[in-house]
């Protein structure tokens, strides 16, 4: 299942329990895992049937078996899952389990690799990780959606009393669904719908919120761990299981409901989130500060304050403003005027790099660009591609410094500049907007971004969407070249 490279090693100690450091000096790109998937599975909420082999939407389902759906490129599955519904010890289980309960999906999974002799080991390191249920039966919801879409119908199907071995309780299904919910990654399938993959090592890696790995999946699943900076031999292997792109908060809020751990690392206990003020608020005393949270002397979260005039501002205030803003981004529902006015009403109480703002810019951008990708805007409105450059451009700084190293996120925030930037002078430059030297020398500039964004995904496998996207870039290169080599650059 694993292939590690001869860079790392294995140890263990109380804090982390068992986890990877640097053997040795380490170069940035320099492969340090290679995994296969444990498992690949539709989300629990998934009510479209998938093909078992690949993944597509699915509308028959196999003739051997008659319980799992396959695709019509398909005629065969897993072969212990196929022989346990058609002849095995799960022969007699009703034939539509999946089709009425496809929640079960990737428990069903699960339980069959543990069945067979053949997969029962590479599941072992995954199911002796201790889970603690009293942490997850009074959660947010998790306990309940398990509870309703996969463990009830599980043991309603009479599944558990085939598979005695496993002496199977609805703690231990509930045990085996969190196992699978904090040890996945999101994948793709080739429709673009999105999965989870368990990996067993890859996802189990300490977090910390600015990463010293580049996580790599490829159209199979497979994942590649690579060096994202320069590792010292001793260093500890990190990976981040949090968006970059949210504010300290919100990731303590992610990482507490989906793995039950407070991060303490470098982002997290400097209150201007590595110079990039992502959470900072604007101060109400003075004309040019920024208030910062405070943190009590047992490191919780106190009142904010401004970091020129020294004002304070209480985080019930802050709390409130940030709720404000999050249901207004809901009731946004993807209209561009909505977006441009809640830019322009919260701008003067946010840093401009505020978490929340970055989100509305975001948004803004890709209805621009989807606008462009559609052919809606039949004669494209200069202002408006503008508009777009500005905003990846806003976007770029905060990318950069929040992903060190060789970032794919910095990578696709320039594939997205480049993108927009080309549209835009193109279009200048055939409405004689712009000058044949000025045309040049900003396709120079964008060639200077699109060498860097093929730099940086470089290390991505040919069959990944970053492969891909690579392709694409080449594909623009070659447009900037011939344009250079057309107007004398």
């Amino acid at each position: 299942m694993q292939d590690f490279g001869e860079n790392i090693q294995q140890v263990h100690n109380d804090q982390l329990g068992r986890h990877l450091v640097a053997g040795m000096n380490i170069e940035p790109g320099d492969t340090l895992l290679e995994e296969r998937p444990l498992l690949v599975t539709p989300h629990w909420e998934c009510g479209q049937l998938k093909c078992a082999q690949c993944f597509q939407e699915s509308y028959v389902i196999c003739r051997r078996c008659q319980v799992y759906p396959l695709c019509m490129d398909c005629s065969q599955h897993d072969d212990f899952e196929c022989s346990f519904f058609a002849s095995g010890a799960g022969k007699g289980i009703c034939k539509d389990i999946l089709v009425k309960n496809y929640g079960i999906c990737g428990l069903l999974k699960l339980l069959l690799l543990l069945e067979d002799p053949a997969t029962r080991p590479d599941c072992e390191t995954l199911v002796e990780r201790p889970v603690n249920l009293d942490d997850y039966r009074d959660g947010d919801g998790m306990w309940q959606e398990h509870e309703e879409q996969v463990v009830r119908p599980l043991m309603a199907s009479g599944l558990l009393e085939v598979l005695p071995g496993q002496q199977l309780t609805s703690d231990v299904l509930h045990a085996h669904c969190i196992r699978i919910d904090s040890n996945a990654f999101e994948v793709t399938a080739r429709d673009g719908d999105t999965l989870k993959g368990v990996f067993v090592c890859g996802a189990s890696l300490p977090h910390n919120c600015v990463p010293n790995t580049v996580v790599a999946l490829d159209e199979q699943f497979n994942m590649k761990l690579y060096a994202a900076v320069p590792l010292q031999t001793g260093d500890i292997i990190y990976n981040s299981y949090t968006n970059p792109l949210m504010g300290t908060s919100q990731r303590q809020h992610q990482l507490r409901l989906s793995r039950r751990l407070d991060c303490s690392c470098s982002r997290c206990l400097d209150p201007t989130e590595m110079g990039t003020h992502m959470s900072s608020m604007k101060c109400r005393e003075c004309s040019q500060g920024y208030a910062v949270c405070e943190m009590d002397s047992e490191g919780r979260p106190g009142d904010w304050r401004c970091l020129e005039c020294q004002a304070t501002m209480s985080a019930a205030s802050v709390h409130e403003l940030l709720a404000e803003v999050g249901g207004a981004l809901v009731e946004a529902r993807g209209e561009l005027p909505v977006y441009e006015s809640l830019l322009t009403q919260y701008k003067s109480m946010l840093h401009p790099n505020h978490f929340l703002l970055l989100d509305i810019k975001q948004n803004i951008a890709s209805i621009l660009r989807a606008a462009a990708l559609m052919n809606s805007m039949e004669q494209p409105c200069k202002k408006l591609l503008a508009r777009r450059v500005e905003l990846c451009s806003d976007l770029l700084p905060v990318c950069r410094a929040v992903v060190p190293g060789i970032s794919k996120l910095y990578a696709i925030g320039l594939f997205e500049y480049l993108l927009a930037l080309i549209e835009l002078v193109e279009l200048q430059f055939a409405e004689s907007d712009m000058t044949k030297k000025e045309y040049v020398a900003q396709l120079r500039t964008a060639r200077v971004v699109g060498k860097e964004a093929m730099d940086l995904l470089r290390f991505e496998p040919e069959n990944s969407a970053e492969g891909y996207l690579s392709d694409r870039i080449s594909m623009e290169l070659e447009r900037i070249d011939s344009d250079l080599n057309k107007y004398g650059g």
